[in-house]
């Protein structure tokens, strides 16, 4: 069977899963181990309940798509493959977790949550490119997410003396809850194209939805 469902409440060794997983255990504790996603076809996570883990493999060339939320206590290993993640689906980094080896192979398409209240660059983008963005100097504890879209929509809708926005790309960044931050962006014309725009004109700004 392609499928594990898992019941036991912690994981202090290591688990590979090489198919699909499905977690319905409440509050389901992180443990001391490391969980390996090392499929050689695509694999799934789903269930009702968040799938917790003290360390995380990820690498499957073939893809990993979260179906609910996969949660890292510690550190997050990237070696092969895209997660794919959705508006309530999320790869959550825990406060005090990291992550390593993310690249244009091998980073999340889709959200992902940050909780706590250190420096954090997130390890989004389109499938194809990482395009990361930071999230740093927050005045206290927080929770973003955060993901990395193409094609943006409304880009000659701006207000002066805006003249008009990038129209190749965009972050979309949610303050769920927490302080104030600091954002750093970055363009690079090798991955997505970038507007001729000079250097000194360009500026950060936010769709409000009109």
């Amino acid at each position: 069977d392609s499928s594990l469902y898992v019941s036991r409440r912690f994981n202090n060794g290591n688990l590979y899963l090489r198919g699909n997983n499905t977690n319905d255990q409440a509050s389901m504790a992180a443990g001391a181990g490391t969980l390996y996603l090392n499929g050689t076809s695509a694999q799934q996570l789903s269930g009702a309940q968040a799938f917790r883990t003290f360390r995380l493999e990820t690498n499957n060339t073939a893809g990993i798509t979260l179906n609910n939320n996969l949660r890292i206590a510690d550190l997050h290993t990237f070696t092969n493959g895209i997660i794919t993640t959705s508006a309530t689906n999320f790869l959550v980094y825990e406060a005090g977790s990291s992550y390593t080896g993310d690249a244009d192979s091998r980073h999340v398409n889709g959200w992902v949550k940050k909780i706590g209240s250190t420096n954090f660059i997130y390890p989004v983008g389109n499938g194809t490119y990482a395009r990361r963005i930071t999230v740093a100097n927050l005045s206290a504890a927080s929770e973003f997410n955060v993901r990395h879209r193409t094609t943006t929509p409304n880009y000659n809708t701006v207000q002066y003396p805006l003249f008009q926005a990038d129209r190749f790309e965009y972050w979309d960044v949610n303050r769920v809850s927490g302080g104030t931050a600091v954002l750093g962006m970055n363009w690079d014309n090798s991955r997505i194209s970038f507007p001729d725009y000079a250097l000194s004109e360009v500026r950060v700004s936010h769709y409000n939805g009109s």
